[in-house]
């Protein structure tokens, strides 16, 4: 696991914020405790959303080519996904050729069962169709909270491909007051000394504390690196990659960029660079969606290999937004179901999940199909059917649930009880909620102590509320009362030391998961 360079003392400020065990930072000791990975759960062996209207052709749910939002106004889970219509590429031809893209939207009011409504913006052989933008590939939406103008509710962000073209052409800003219906902005985006030009990986978010967006994307110059042109190469889709090199590294890699307006951006700068590690020759990083959870910002990391030509989705996390550290040792979050199923050979995460009373919906787009062997493997010559065959192209979306903020826990077995301290913490909340599950004859009592490990007096162990149950959001009690005091919430001047606003909490458990804690003023389920 990797860890950050350094952490800082004022993050054990705490405040109300839910505390989550990606890594140490609230960890004082652990006694037969250990941490345990979790993973979302498929509903079912079918997917979702699929390909199921005569005007639809390749439903593109690869990388950052859908998304899925809940609007909290209509009640509504909306999802727009990409339609690639894709001739024969000709040897002479860019792997895009004269491939023509659209935006497609469903919606749904349980996310189970989703309706792709007529929105009559383009008719295709006599049917109205779900189509929402006629051109655009990979449309990148977000919903911003604190917009005052209605109809600028939904904003939105794609490459726009020219026919035939030998490049990405320029980046695109849309507005919409419902996302089903979107106004072009004149004004194109900047992005640095780029202007309006990007890859084609945008994937969206909103830092509703700083009231900015931020952008997940690749740079124009990803793969512009001097190659070594005596070298030998097969010359397919795959460049020949550099170890231990930096002037030439050109594998995919997430860039980011932010802004306050959503058409000035700051210059795309590296966030997150594939390890150079020999055992991964060939991973590369293709996109991250970012979701916060309190002090934490937990991303979903796209990867892919080459020679494979599979994708697949890890943990990675950050504490301030721009450096990025891998979780559980770089295993896969979710991964591809192997042959014979829908999502065989590719899954991807480009957008975060969705809370859903006490669950986490997390969709996910897969394929049985590889990533590019169908795209250019006709004109490579490639002996896979995919390249010869359309029809065995099939991309869809999948939905898995887990548990609300249930990535990872501190867990104790039943053989040996276990405990876990935490650091002295500063924050001004009076209630301690965990979200935890018992099994069998599984308990969690806790205690609240001082910094100098003197237990408040009527906080002890002894006194608990044992918790033997299952809750995301339990509100732990001593004897009946849950309200813990606070000894000071002033900050101590110099040389007298900083004792009365620290608070730590000690937490007994047998064969329990602990997945965070929170100190809170909120007396009641938060």
């Amino acid at each position: 696991m990797d860890y950050p360079a350094q952490y800082d003392s004022s993050m054990l400020n705490i405040s109300q914020e839910k505390q989550y065990f990606f890594d140490d930072l609230v960890i004082e000791s652990v006694e037969n405790v250990c941490r345990t990975w979790h993973r979302p759960v498929p509903t079912a062996d079918s997917p979702v959303i699929c390909k199921d209207r005569p005007w639809e052709h390749i439903t593109y749910f690869s990388c950052n080519t859908w998304q899925v939002r809940y609007d909290p106004d209509e009640g509504l889970f909306k999802c727009w996904y990409a339609d690639w219509d894709k001739p024969e590429i000709r040897s002479d031809e860019t792997a895009m050729g004269e491939s023509v893209f659209r935006t497609l939207y469903a919606e749904s009011e349980d996310g189970i069962e989703w309706h792709k409504p007529p929105l009559g913006v383009e008719e295709i052989d006599g049917h109205q169709t779900n189509v929402c933008l006629s051109d655009g590939y990979g449309l990148a939406v977000v919903r911003d909270p604190h917009e005052t103008d209605p109809q600028r509710r939904y904003k939105g962000m794609y490459t726009r491909f020219v026919r035939g073209a030998k490049d990405v052409a320029d980046v695109c800003l849309v507005m919409s007051a419902d996302g089903r219906h979107w106004r072009l902005l004149e004004e194109p985006p900047q992005f640095g000394r780029h202007g309006s030009r990007l890859d084609d990986v945008l994937i969206l978010s909103y830092n509703a504390l700083g009231r900015y967006f931020v952008l997940n994307t690749r740079h124009y110059d990803m793969y512009a690196v001097a190659r070594n042109l005596n070298n030998p190469t097969v010359g397919h889709w795959t460049p020949p990659y550099y170890p231990s090199d930096w002037r030439r590294i050109n594998k995919r890699r997430v860039w980011q960029a932010e802004s306050a307006d959503f058409i000035h951006w700051s210059e795309p700068c590296p966030a997150l660079i594939p390890d150079e590690d020999e055992a991964k020759l060939d991973e590369c990083f293709y996109g991250l969606a970012q979701y916060p959870m309190g002090d934490v910002t937990l991303g979903f990391l796209n990867t892919y290999n080459y020679v494979s030509n599979t994708m697949r989705v890890r943990l990675v996390y950050s504490r301030n937004g721009k450096t990025w550290h891998h979780l559980n040792r770089g295993q896969a979050f979710i991964e591809p179901g192997g042959e014979g199923v829908w999502d065989a050979y590719m899954v991807t995460v480009p957008s975060p999940p969705v809370p859903v009373g006490e669950e986490l919906w997390v969709y996910h787009g897969g394929s049985c199909n590889h990533h590019d062997w169908w795209i250019t493997g006709a004109r490579e010559g490639l002996p896979v059917p995919e390249a010869h065959d359309i029809s065995q192209v099939n991309y869809a979306l999948g939905l898995a649930k887990m548990r609300l903020d249930g990535f990872v826990s501190l867990s104790a077995n039943e053989v040996r009880p276990g405990i876990f301290v935490t650091r002295p913490v500063i924050s001004p909340g009076h209630h301690l909620v965990i979200n935890a599950r018992c099994g069998t004859g599984g308990s969690i009592a806790a205690e609240v102590v001082d910094i100098n490990d003197q237990v408040i007096p009527g906080f002890s162990r002894e006194e608990c509320d044992v918790f033997t149950g299952d809750g995301v959001s339990h509100i732990v009690s001593w004897k009946g009362r849950s309200e813990i005091p606070v000894l000071s919430a002033e900050r101590a001047e110099y040389p007298k030391p900083e004792i009365e606003r620290f608070r730590k909490v000690r937490f007994y458990m047998s064969n329990a998961d602990l997945y965070s804690f929170q100190l809170t003023d909120i007396s009641e389920e938060p």
